[in-house]
């Protein structure tokens, strides 16, 4: 049982490209703004319940001694959130998925600022190649598609400021009260600045949202069981079938075509940021 939780990496890859699917087809007919703030909002529900399921007390929920941190978490969390389902509507699934992976870089970059942690030359160049990779797959598009790929970009340093708050509070609270402090938090913040673009008559939608909110927190929950019986390094590998299964899910559903110069580009960023991955030391 223990080796086959290994491949739960490849589960949470399928439920990751599934997410952004959703979000691409859902998108034609609503806003990201509604999108983002009702997958916050039933995430609490979601949690809630499963809280009850579990039989845990709601109000461990609000006992927290890193609350600056979960709002600096949360930050991070609707940025990409919001930057990284935005550039859905404008790249392919396999760009968007593929340009995630510089998550990789920034981390790497981000944690020697703050943690003061010494750099190789070894791993200058291969994020200097890693970036290559990105511009490769930025010359064949148009001016909306470089706007999709620079937010993917914005979202990924996001999402590497959000790995690096969330090593943090992991060591100091409850996975689900992380969770938590995060959708209760966004939730209110996407109401706050998108108030007036939200969609709050949900009849045509609400089904679909619903769909986002599971198929993100399944997701999550294979993301981090994988992590926990395995090292690092073979999980990342197979953290690499996302970019095949967002290709074949974009291929499949929406006609997308790759040309050569994208695939060569995909590829440095995959090379590139696994072997940056293998020789820097864990967060």
């Amino acid at each position: 049982m223990q080796n086959f939780k290994l491949y739960y990496q490849v589960i949470s890859c399928f439920f990751f490209s599934l997410l952004g699917l959703q979000i691409k087809i859902i998108s034609e007919n609503q806003n990201i703004e509604t999108i983002v703030f009702y997958r916050s909002l039933f995430g609490i529900i979601f949690i809630v319940l499963l809280s009850l399921l579990l039989r845990k007390k709601l109000s461990k929920f609000l006992v927290t001694k890193n609350l600056k941190i979960h709002f600096l978490r949360a930050i991070f969390g609707m940025s990409a959130m919001y930057f990284g389902y935005k550039a859905l509507t404008l790249i392919t699934l396999s760009q968007a998925s593929t340009i995630g992976f510089t998550k990789v870089f920034f981390t790497t970059l981000i944690a020697t600022y703050l943690f003061k942690e010494r750099i190789s030359v070894w791993n200058i160049i291969l994020i200097l190649a890693g970036f290559s990779g990105v511009y490769m797959i930025c010359l064949p598009s148009d001016i909306i598609n470089k706007a999709g790929l620079y937010m993917s970009l914005f979202s990924a340093i996001c999402v590497s400021g959000g790995i690096i708050s969330v090593s943090y509070l992991s060591k100091r609270d409850d996975t689900l009260i992380i969770i938590f402090f995060h959708s209760i938090i966004s939730c209110i913040g996407f109401l706050i600045i998108f108030v007036d673009d939200i969609n709050f008559k949900l009849e045509n939608n609400f089904l679909g949202i619903t769909l986002i909110t599971l198929t993100a927190l399944l997701g999550q929950f294979f993301n981090a069981e994988s992590y926990k019986v395995a090292q690092t390094n073979q999980v990342i590998i197979m953290s690499y079938t996302r970019i095949f299964f967002s290709t074949l899910l974009g291929f499949w559903v929406f006609d997308e075509e790759i040309n050569l110069l994208t695939i060569l580009g995909i590829l440095i960023i995959i090379v590139t940021s696994y072997f940056v991955k293998t020789t820097i030391k864990k967060i």
